[in-house]
């Protein structure tokens, strides 16, 4: 698969009609595929925490979660590489583990990871539940013991990423790991995404800031202002 490079990330450049075929190749193969949703502020993350950007850089599979990273593909790089939300990778993961017959698992999400379980299984009936929980930074056991072939991890990054790193790759039975960031919290309606409008042209994050300007003011100055500004400062440096 072909991958654009930023601030030393691979991203590959999967689109939409590629992805069910690719989770259903790695739900049915014979080791772990960690994915990763990488948004801007990911790499301005991982441009200052190098066990963050470790984690990612052994991610099996990245995927582009931000209109930032896709711009500057187009514009910069003369790449196209479309952006796929997480919530929406998630989602899709669910719905093949239910089609192929595999379990899952849902850890993290700070209170509404039972929700979440109730939401998923009445949207797929079928969808075989092999645990949910809070769990912590350092749960193991209890995801080893339910043999998972799937998880998704909703520790937010990038601890979800290094626990997939530390803790989930230890795990034999399972194929597909996601960290999911905020996931959980849209599908227990905690939070709500933008309108479809605003999600097809990429001002997601707009709705979110006006939203949570507090939660989110920080992360949408890394992601509108840090990030080109170290894109821009790695060209410089070529």
């Amino acid at each position: 698969m072909k991958k654009v490079t930023i601030l030393n990330i691979d991203i590959d450049q999967i689109s939409r009609k590629e992805i069910d075929s690719v989770l259903a190749e790695k739900l049915n193969g014979d080791k772990l595929c960690q994915i990763a949703t990488v948004n801007p502020e990911f790499l301005v993350e991982a441009d200052r925490n190098e066990s963050f950007a470790q984690s990612l850089k052994n991610a099996d599979l990245k995927i582009c979660d931000g209109i930032g990273i896709s711009l500057i593909s187009r514009l910069f790089l003369n790449k196209k590489i479309e952006r796929i939300a997480g919530v929406e990778v998630a989602e899709r993961v669910c719905k093949m583990c239910e089609k192929t017959g595999k379990s899952i698992f849902f850890l993290g999400g700070f209170g509404v990871v039972h929700k979440v379980e109730q939401k998923m299984c009445s949207k797929y009936p079928n969808l075989k539940v092999a645990g949910a929980i809070d769990g912590t930074v350092t749960t193991f056991d209890a995801v080893a013991d339910a043999k998972p072939d799937a998880i998704l991890v909703a520790f937010g990054a990038p601890q979800q990423e290094i626990w997939i790193q530390e803790y989930g790759r230890r795990i034999p039975s399972l194929r597909i790991a996601v960290g999911v960031g905020g996931t959980f919290d849209f599908w227990a309606g905690k939070a709500r995404r933008a309108p479809e409008a605003l999600q097809r042209i990429g001002l997601e994050w707009l709705w979110r800031l006006i939203l949570e300007p507090h939660k989110r003011g920080k992360r949408i100055c890394k992601a509108v202002c840090v990030f080109p500004y170290l894109f821009v400062k790695s060209v410089l440096k070529k």
